[in-house]
C-alpha cells in the first residue's frame, strides 16, 4: 500500500474529469492513442487519490474460443445476364490462447474500485483458406473473375481498458471494459481485390477470483466475454470502372469467450 495525502475536493474532482476525458473524448481512438491514455489515467489517479492505493502487475495465459458468421459478397452487378454479386455465408469456429500482460492500480477509498490495462501483441494466426470460384456469366472474364480466392491473416494487438470491482471481502471481483484489436489480412484473389487491416472493436464482461500468494504476490481466475461490433470491408478494385463500381465486400458478426490464468505482484 501506498500512502497518498489527501487534495482538496475541487482540486481531485477537476482532474478526475479530465482523465475520464481522456479516455472516452474518441470512442475510435488507435491503439497507441488508447494504451497512452490509459496510463495518462493511471498517472492521474496515483496524484489524486483520496487514501491509499494498491498497483499490481501480472503476466496471464489465455485461452480463447471466438465464433464468426461472415458473409462475401463478389464485386459484379445482380442482374441474371452477368451473374455477378455472387455471395457466399460462412460459419467459423475458432479456438486459440495466447499470453497478455496487464497493470491495474485501485482504491480504497473508493470501496476497491480499480482501473486497468491489459495488452496481448499476438493472438492468433489464421488458418489459410483457399476457394475456387467461376464465373457464371457465360460472358468470360470480361465480367466476372475466375480462379483461387487465398484468403490468409493473424489477430495481434489486442488492447484493453477497464474497470474493475471487488465483491465484498469474498475475493471475487467483476470487471467490464473496451477492447481492441487488428486483423492483419493477407490475400491473394483471383478478382484482383485487396482488403484493408480491420481495426476490431467491442466490450467485454468478466468475473473472476483472486487470492494472495504471500505479502505481496496473487494468482488469479477469470473468466470474460467479449461482444464485438460488427465489422465491414470492401475490396480495393472495382469491377467494370464506370460501367460497374461495385466492390467485393466482407460483412462478419463475432463473439468470444476467454478464460484466464494469472499471477502477479501488489505494491
Amino acid at each position: 500500500m501506498i500512502k497518498i495525502t489527501q487534495f482538496n475536493d475541487k482540486f481531485i474532482s477537476e482532474r478526475a474529469n479530465k482523465c475520464v476525458q481522456l479516455i472516452y473524448k474518441d470512442s475510435k481512438m488507435k491503439k497507441i492513442n488508447t494504451i497512452l491514455a490509459a496510463f495518462g489515467a493511471l498517472l492521474m489517479l496515483s496524484v489524486t487519490s483520496a487514501n491509499s492505493l494498491e498497483f499490481k502487475a501480472g503476466v496471464s495465459a489465455n485461452g480463447m474460443a471466438a465464433y464468426a458468421n461472415a458473409k462475401e459478397t463478389l464485386k459484379g452487378t445482380v442482374s441474371s445476364t452477368q451473374g455477378g454479386g455472387r455471395e457466399s455465408n460462412e460459419e467459423a469456429v475458432l479456438a486459440t490462447s495466447f499470453a497478455s500482460a496487464f497493470f491495474e492500480v485501485s482504491s480504497e477509498e473508493a470501496m476497491g474500485l480499480g482501473i486497468g490495462i491489459s495488452y496481448a501483441p499476438e493472438v492468433v494466426d489464421l488458418e489459410k483458406e483457399t476457394r475456387t470460384i467461376q464465373d457464371t456469366s457465360g460472358q468470360g472474364s470480361a465480367i466476372n473473375d475466375t480462379g483461387d480466392q487465398i484468403i490468409d491473416g493473424k489477430i495481434q494487438d489486442l488492447a484493453s481498458i477497464y474497470l474493475t470491482m471487488p465483491v465484498g471481502d469474498t475475493g471475487a471481483y467483476v470487471k467490464a471494459g473496451y477492447i481492441q484489436a487488428t486483423l492483419i489480412t493477407s490475400e491473394n484473389l483471383a478478382t484482383g481485390s485487396k482488403y484493408e487491416d480491420i481495426d476490431l472493436e467491442g466490450m467485454q464482461i468478466a468475473g473472476g477470483y483472486e487470492a494472495s500468494l504471500g505479502d505481496m504476490a496473487f494468482w488469479r481466475a477469470e473468466g470474460s466475454y467479449q461482444m464485438w461490433d460488427d465489422i465491414s470491408v470492401s475490396g480495393s478494385e472495382s469491377n467494370l470502372g464506370a460501367t460497374d463500381t461495385s466492390k467485393n465486400k466482407i460483412t462478419a458478426e463475432i463473439g468470444s469467450v476467454t478464460g484466464t490464468l494469472s499471477v502477479g505482484m501488489k505494491f
